[in-house]
């Protein structure tokens, strides 16, 4: 009769995580829908503490959704889009000030206090992470509105050496120096080119991509233009996933798309072999990834 495989000891799980993820960068963004959620950002801010205890340094990047589009409705103001875009003029300024810099950013400081969560809640992105202009009022006026021109990547590696945690909304000054506006996917796509993050994770309230009505375990660069072509992925996902190409095209290996409202999803994305997520990662990363989840199933059966 076989022996049977004796569970590999705690602190061999936890070194082989250390060595693993240790001064990593990772690049989180937070759609809205996550981050207006108390029980999901409460597991997404306990989700990280796991990541930082094990030496992992994390920006958090969130968005604002619903909140600011009740906001401006519940004040005559209307919401404004243009191509999925939010028209930002000085009315819905003065709402992003209130909701996104305030509310939010305290929500957040204060699920930081609850779950012992060590590093800095800000109100905006550090005017000198990016140098970002105003967007160009023609062939449309966006108003209060960024394009990113720039990653600074030495100031952010300085505030990194002080804290392995840092939470920023999606505002910023602009170099005219006015406060604007910048699409949160479009935020943490450019930080993780800029810093050279090890991975970029997007939670929003959706499972990955759908191919085949199916949620997709792995995308590869390749896929991703044959999936735009042919439609598989439209609207939101398509614009994602543009966004995860020029990541990818910019030199980021691992891009995470998961559902930020399920239980734990950080986590398990991190230190599950399979997870309900999707993984989106360069053509000729694709057997090397391969071989970390077997790595990966290796250690969870000798658990």
């Amino acid at each position: 009769m076989a022996k049977k495989k004796k569970p590999l000891p705690d602190f061999f799980i936890n070194a082989f995580y250390e060595s693993k993820f240790r001064d990593n960068l990772f690049i989180v963004k937070a759609s809205g829908a996550v981050i207006e959620n108390p029980d999901a950002l409460d597991n997404l801010l306990a989700n990280i503490r796991s990541l930082t205890v094990h030496g992992v340094k994390v920006i958090l990047i969130y968005g604002h959704g619903g909140l600011v589009d009740k906001a401006v409705e519940a004040r005559g103001i209307g919401t404004k889009r243009q191509d999925g875009r939010r028209v930002t003029d000085a009315a819905t300024m003065g709402i992003l000030r209130e909701v996104v810099g305030g509310d939010l950013a305290l929500r957040v400081y204060q699920g930081m206090f609850k779950n012992n969560l060590e590093g800095m809640a800000l109100n905006a992105v550090p005017a000198d992470w990016m140098r970002v202009e105003l967007r160009p009022k023609k062939p449309v006026d966006f108003g209060f509105v960024g394009d990113i021109k720039d990653v600074h990547k030495r100031p952010i590696n300085r505030l990194l050496r002080v804290t392995n945690f840092i939470a920023c909304p999606c505002l910023t000054m602009s170099r005219e120096g006015h406060l604007v506006n910048i699409n949160a996917d479009s935020v943490s796509t450019e930080l993780a080119i800029g810093t050279g993050a090890h991975k970029l994770i997007f939670l929003s309230d959706v499972d990955g991509v759908k191919v085949n009505g199916k949620t997709a375990f792995m995308i590869t660069s390749k896929q991703i233009a044959q999936y735009i072509k042919d439609g598989t992925v439209t609207g939101g996902m398509k614009v994602k996933l543009e966004n995860c190409l020029r990541a990818l095209e910019g030199g980021v290996k691992r891009i995470h798309l998961i559902n930020g409202l399920r239980e734990d999803a950080l986590y398990k994305e991190i230190y599950e072999s399979v997870s309900p997520g999707t993984m989106v990662l360069p053509e000729e990363e694709r057997q090397s990834y391969l071989n970390e989840v077997e790595v990966q199933k290796m250690i969870e059966a000798r658990k």
